[in-house]
């Protein structure tokens, strides 16, 4: 009864929003150091309202879905008392891992080892402990030099590139590594309310050189990744919406914008609360972030369950 109501709910809310998530989210650089180092992932804010409208009333649904009888019956010899659950099973998501690099006179660039991209799946499985259990079910080594050096968000080569290689349904991760030389960002995911919208786009494209050892001091620890994933999960930055919003978490602080380098203190929004410097979804040094609130592992758990059909 319960995946019932929820499927119905789903496809009424869907219907009225399709035309809205069907768009690319618009990217918008939104700091000076954005341009070199940022995220693609930008809703706009009319975007960002639908998509928390759809996601609210799913959320309530699922909770009417979970509320006892008013009126249990009671058994004539009641069971003895059940002992309480243990800590529920991560949930496991397939990923498949399209490495396109490019062939020049030096030699191969972009080409990534199996055994690097192992680590790199280790330290999003580390990061995700206890919520996710990523498995890497494939590792697809694609030489094709257009996609590796001009694949950007939203153009021809992005799609022709997802087109021939993505595989799976809303609950396989695709991630595309390539140069992303033409890009003003390092990498860039899709939420999980866009997938009905456009099926093809679903994934995580990122530059290699932000992947563990991957040349950039300050990100090579593998939590652009993570970052990303965070997206496709269905967070948001945490400066999204600015003082005003945040990323409507309360357990996240309003951050006036991204923080970048390490710092010992920063506190952008008034009201005494200080920024998420050490929050994945933040712009800080790889060393410097290391953290998801409650409030976000909850939201990510949601959103796998309501919109990728993920469950522990």
């Amino acid at each position: 009864m319960r995946s019932n109501v929820l499927s119905t709910l789903f496809t009424l809310v869907t219907i009225t929003v399709t035309s809205v998530l069907s768009v690319p989210f618009n990217v918008t650089t939104i700091h000076p150091r954005a341009s070199q180092l940022g995220c693609g992932s930008n809703p706009s804010p009319s975007e960002v309202r639908t998509m928390e409208s759809q996601f609210r009333e799913l959320l309530r649904a699922d909770e009417e879905a979970r509320m006892p009888p008013t009126d249990p019956p009671i058994p004539d010899d009641p069971d003895p008392p059940t002992p309480p659950p243990g800590p529920p099973k991560p949930a496991s998501v397939n990923v498949v891992w399209h490495n396109v690099y490019a062939s020049t006179q030096a030699g191969n660039v972009g080409w990534l080892s199996d055994d690097l991209i192992n680590k790199q799946m280790a330290q999003l499985n580390r990061d995700y402990r206890g919520l996710f259990a990523f498995k890497l079910t494939k590792i697809n080594h694609v030489l094709n030099n257009i996609w590796h050096d001009k694949a950007d968000t939203g153009n021809a080569e992005e799609a022709a590139m997802k087109k021939a290689l993505r595989v799976g349904g809303p609950e396989t991760l695709n991630i595309y590594s390539i140069s992303m030389k033409s890009s003003s960002f390092i990498g860039y995911s899709s939420f999980p309310q866009d997938y009905n919208g456009n099926k093809v786009n679903d994934g995580i494209i990122i530059t290699y050189t932000v992947l563990m050892n991957g040349g950039r001091p300050e990100y090579s620890l593998g939590r652009t990744l993570t970052h990303e994933v965070g997206h496709w999960t269905g967070l948001f930055h945490v400066f999204q919406g600015g003082c005003a919003d945040g990323d409507g978490l309360s357990d996240t602080a309003p951050q006036a914008g991204p923080n970048f380098g390490c710092p010992t203190f920063a506190d952008s929004c008034p009201g005494g609360r200080v920024d998420n410097i050490h929050n994945y979804m933040d712009y800080t040094n790889d060393a410097c972030r290391t953290q998801f609130t409650k409030q976000q592992k909850a939201r990510m758990s949601d959103m796998c369950r309501f919109y990728r059909n993920i469950y522990p």
